[in-house]
């Protein structure tokens, strides 16, 4: 005769499985702003805190995250859809302290999942600027030194190349850590290119200030003056050689010594002794340019000055992200960060007409675009044209793009692919 199993563990399994059945799964997250679905409303906003180090390198763009709201308005969930390295944690950090209002669909609270761009942008330095000098574009403030304290004073001469870059950097006055952290800014700094036809080059003073310990009381004031314009041609063509006699030969004379780069001061010859501290009266930042007189004979030469080229940095690619739903950014297109998105307008919808909108236009280094062209249905036109013209783009480069948008208006849905122009006008 078999021996009885015990009843009890088969009840409680038993029960499990039928309080399992009972409850409901758990329904994938709706798409907000898809038909019938809302977008949901933000009630809790905590701002991301931009990464030190992300500040220092003067890493800036657009995070784009995927949240899942649950449906009580928490933030679920995050994942990164577009990653700016360095950025990335400090978006999701703020994105998981958000709240919303519970989105509800067919009166019924439910699950949404929303894409939302973090844009990290950078303030523009505060730069005093003698008449003149271009105005800037792009980069960061000086850092104030890590142990520093007490002050400090920097000043640099600039070079700038013919797309605002700055070419060259010459440290006048200033020590370590100060000269250190102006150069390092000096290389996140674009201006508004100078004339074709001459050569910019100025200086750019540094004034650390400290105010206290904390970081808020600690600032730079920045200023640029002494601006000196050069011809290009002047600059670049070597001097013409003198006309050869047609006389005999005469000796060869001793080799010119070695001139310096146009867009760089001449070395110094080394000292053949201990180089003293320089005595010499420092020019003031403010004015223009004062001429130095030759050294005296038999005087001590002036210290060398230390002179740092820095590379020219590769024009960045704008390999973009939209920002606007039912809009595709094809390579080479910079990011789309606000504007309507393809609809077709009333009329088109009650008539059923479809077809497809081509618009040319440009966007400016600030990111607003120009309308070139458009071809289509004219019942169509007007609407594409409305929309690129409300597009605002975030640009890294400073020259002017040129792109085409194809607008798609079917029955169901309206798309847009945007590209750059095969053959763009020449500036």
């Amino acid at each position: 005769m078999r021996p009885s199993r015990p009843l009890a563990p088969l009840l409680l399994a038993l029960a499990l499985a039928v309080a399992a059945a009972a409850l409901p799964a758990q329904e994938e997250a709706l798409t907000a702003g898809t038909e019938g679905v809302p977008s949901p409303k933000r009630t809790k906003h905590v701002q991301p805190t931009y990464p030190r180090e992300a500040l220092a390198q003067g890493i800036r763009g657009i995070v784009i995250l995927d949240v899942v709201v649950d449906a009580q308005g928490k933030v679920e969930s995050t994942s990164i859809v577009r990653s700016i390295p360095g950025l990335d944690e400090a978006a999701i950090a703020a994105a998981r302290q958000w709240e919303y209002a519970p989105t509800k669909v067919d009166g019924k609270p439910v699950r949404v999942r929303v894409t939302v761009p973090v844009v990290f942008s950078l303030a523009l330095p505060t730069l005093s600027r003698q008449d003149g000098v271009p105005e800037l574009r792009q980069g960061i403030s000086p850092a104030w030194p890590a142990g520093a304290s007490g002050g400090g004073l920097a000043t640099a001469e600039l070079t700038l190349e013919p797309d605002g870059r700055v070419g060259v950097a010459r440290i006048l006055e200033g020590g370590a850590p100060w000269s250190d952290a102006l150069l390092a800014a000096l290389k996140t700094w674009r201006f508004a290119p100078p004339p074709e036809d001459e050569v910019l080059s100025f200086r750019v003073g540094a004034e650390f200030v400290s105010g206290g310990s904390s970081d808020a009381q600690k600032k730079v004031n920045l200023q640029a003056a002494g601006l000196r314009r050069s011809g290009l041609l002047d600059e670049l063509s070597p001097a013409p050689a003198p006309a050869a006699a047609l006389a005999a030969p005469a000796p060869s004379p001793p080799a010119p010594p070695a001139t310096a780069s146009p867009l760089t001061a001449p070395t110094p010859p080394a000292p053949t002794s201990p180089v003293q501290a320089d005595s010499r009266p420092t020019t003031p930042l403010a004015g223009a340019e004062l001429p130095r007189a030759a050294p005296a004979a038999g005087a001590a030469a002036p210290p060398p000055v230390e002179v740092i080229t820095a590379p020219p940095p590769p024009m960045p690619s704008e390999n973009g992200v939209s920002a606007i739903r039912d809009v595709t950014l094809e390579p080479g297109v910079p990011d789309l960060t606000r504007g309507r998105r393809p609809v077709a307008p009333p009329l088109a919808r009650m008539s059923g007409s479809t077809g497809t909108v081509e618009v040319a236009f440009s966007v400016s280094a600030g990111g607003t675009t120009t309308l070139q062209s458009a071809t289509g249905p004219d019942l169509l036109k007007p609407a594409a044209e409305q929309a690129v013209a409300s597009w605002v783009f975030r640009r890294t480069r400073a020259d002017r793009a040129y792109l085409v948008a194809v607008f798609a208006y079917a029955e169901d849905k309206s798309t847009a692919v945007v590209r750059p122009q095969a053959d763009p006008p020449r500036p």
